[in-house]
């Protein structure tokens, strides 16, 4: 038997806190691939971290709209100058997309986003009234 330690609720609210979109989006003509993310909490922010390799700061679009924060990337492939590609697993442009449900708990005034060494780091500072507060019994 197995028991799940988090509570329901929480579990819940984590599953459609950080709930992937689709990695194709029937309106738009292009595969979009979702990059490899990993997503940690801390007692005052979440932070997305995700593998966006060979991606420029100009290639990266991050928005939220409608409670959904949504990050796109487009990367070219080039051949190097002076050289002809003998192999290839990916031709053309590869463009990444992934879309994450934010709860009200977040506060948008406050997200931060970091490329660095193809990683994107982003956090997401909690509401002071959502983080837990200690209450003095007089």
């Amino acid at each position: 038997m197995t028991t799940n330690l988090m509570p329901m609720n929480l579990a819940t609210l984590l599953d459609t806190f950080f709930a992937p979109a689709t990695a194709y989006s029937g309106t738009d003509p292009e595969l979009w691939t979702a990059p490899r993310t990993e997503v940690y909490e801390g007692d005052k922010d979440y932070i997305i971290r995700m593998d966006l390799p060979g991606v420029n700061r100009q290639d990266l679009e991050i928005e939220i709209e409608n409670d959904s924060l949504t990050v796109k990337a487009r990367r070219e492939l080039k051949n190097e100058e002076g050289y002809r590609a003998v192999r290839r697993e990916q031709t053309g442009a590869i463009s990444y997309r992934r879309s994450f449900d934010l709860v009200r708990q977040i506060d948008p005034e406050g997200i931060k986003a970091q490329l660095e060494s193809g990683v994107l780091s982003i956090t997401l500072p909690k509401h002071s009234q959502a983080m837990p507060r200690r209450i003095e019994v007089k």
